[in-house]
């Protein structure tokens, strides 16, 4: 009875601990089969990479030490957002992730309901996942802070507890005022626990 207990004890514990693991690791979310952590290598070829790198007019440089680049590339893989950006470390042969933004385009004439809608379903998602107590934290922009173009932005974040975050965004767009640019967004942008360090302290 007693080495059954013993065992009981241990496989509880056993359990207790690999839970706590898996808790608010950011890694166990995916942006279209990507993940914080992967090598970019395991879903692009290296020459699309570097090519995509090197292209000044539509990557965005931090400094010299990271790089946003589109996975455009490989956009019939994709089976939720019309673009992923992944944020690299410049120099880094292995082209590690350290952060994902996915932008999904609404319909035209679609209402800003529909964002929220998708928006809520990603945070549900994100709060499975990760194994999250909390649905994040919802807020809208103040009117003065909003672009000419905007009619209304609203905000679900999550700070994670291994330093992380994860915001998903709903850009509900006024329509004639920018060029090309008509259509509600969401945007989900998940940042690796060094990459958001990074950018919060530069």
């Amino acid at each position: 009875v007693f080495i059954m207990k013993r065992l009981l004890l241990i496989l509880i514990l056993t359990f207790s601990f690999q839970t706590l693991i898996k808790a608010d690791d950011i890694r166990d979310f995916e942006i279209e089969g990507m993940s914080i952590g992967d090598s970019l290598l395991s879903h692009m070829n290296k020459n699309l990479i570097v090519n995509e790198i090197n292209n000044k007019d539509v990557s965005h440089y931090y400094e010299d030490d990271f790089v946003s680049i589109s996975t455009w590339d490989i956009k019939n893989k994709f089976k939720t957002y019309d673009d992923v950006g992944v944020v690299l470390k410049i120099g880094d042969s292995q082209h590690k992730i350290f952060a994902l933004e996915g932008t999904l385009y609404m319909d035209e004439n679609s209402n800003i309901q529909k964002c929220y809608n998708k928006q809520n379903e990603i945070a549900l998602d994100i709060k499975d996942s990760l194994n999250l107590e909390n649905n994040g934290d919802a807020w809208f922009v103040k009117k003065d802070n909003l672009q000419k173009h905007q009619r209304s932005v609203k905000y679900i974040d999550y700070e994670l507890k291994d330093g992380g975050s994860i915001r998903i965004t709903c850009y509900e767009i006024l329509k004639g005022v920018r060029k090309n640019s008509d259509l509600n967004l969401l945007y989900v942008v998940v940042n690796s626990s060094s990459f958001w360090n990074y950018l919060t302290s530069n």
